[in-house]
């Protein structure tokens, strides 16, 4: 008799869990739902938005990056794809496309100077003297959007950072750890040479030698052998910073 009041009390607590569980349910597609109704009216909200601030969004580089951050924080990519109505009324599809280009453009044209790699900050200066006059401003951020767009065409095309230094890298390349380690010692001065890593890493030579030559096959680094006992070695990428943005041949 007690063995089947027990299995009674446990198929009502069974049949008390699975109401529990339907109500719980019903409640999380009440709130999901909510949630998309509210998402909805927000990207409704953002496109008017964006209609009547259409010009100041184009024109102010600032208020294009704020405009561009509201939507990724509602779940809207306005760059994926050209024929988003987002990136019509932006205007940013064609913008990115046509910075690409000229980021494109830019890099190739410098790439056997520096191995294709180059100072974040001299691609935004060449790109603003290439731009017409009266086109819209671009800042990092635009470059940045750029390049993500660029991927799909497997160039190698990538933001990296040396120290406190970003690069665009147009190359479809992996510079190991040895690499980069050594370049953030000419990040200040543009160049080093082979004590300058024995000391600051500890390295043997064959470590030292093997990293060097790589750079110096792949053109990242240039080899000034005024002094043959003790070459140095320039690192191009740098040169804007070392020359205030004047170095030669730009684009």
């Amino acid at each position: 008799m007690r063995r089947a009041v027990g299995i009674g009390g446990l198929r009502r607590k069974e049949a008390e869990r699975q109401a529990l569980s339907r109500k719980g349910n019903e409640l999380a597609q009440r709130e999901i739902e909510k949630l998309q109704e509210q998402i909805s009216l927000m990207k409704d909200n953002l496109e008017v938005f964006v209609r009547e601030h259409q010009k100041d969004i184009r024109n102010n580089p600032v208020f294009r990056v704020q405009v561009q951050r509201m939507c990724q924080l509602i779940g809207v990519d306005p760059l994926a794809s050209r024929k988003g109505y987002l990136a019509e009324l932006l205007g940013v599809g064609d913008f990115y496309c046509e910075l690409g280009i000229q980021i494109i453009d830019i890099c190739v044209a410098t790439r056997s100077m520096n191995g294709g790699l180059m100072d974040l900050d001299e691609l935004r200066e060449r790109l603003i003297r290439r731009r017409l006059k009266g086109s819209e401003p671009v800042v990092e951020d635009d470059i940045r959007r750029a390049i993500n767009q660029l991927k799909p065409l497997s160039g190698g095309y990538r933001i990296v950072t040396f120290g406190k230094r970003k690069m665009v890298q147009s190359v479809a390349r992996e510079m190991n750890s040895d690499q980069s380690t050594v370049l953030t010692l000419a990040e200040y001065t543009s160049k080093f040479n082979i004590e300058d890593v024995r000391v600051a890493f500890g390295w043997d030579e064959d470590r030292i030698h093997s990293c060097i030559d790589d750079m110096l096959r792949s053109g990242i680094i240039w080899i000034d052998s005024y002094n043959d006992a003790h070459p140095e070695y320039w690192v191009p990428a740098f040169f804007s910073q070392l020359f205030g943005g004047n170095f030669e041949n730009r684009g």
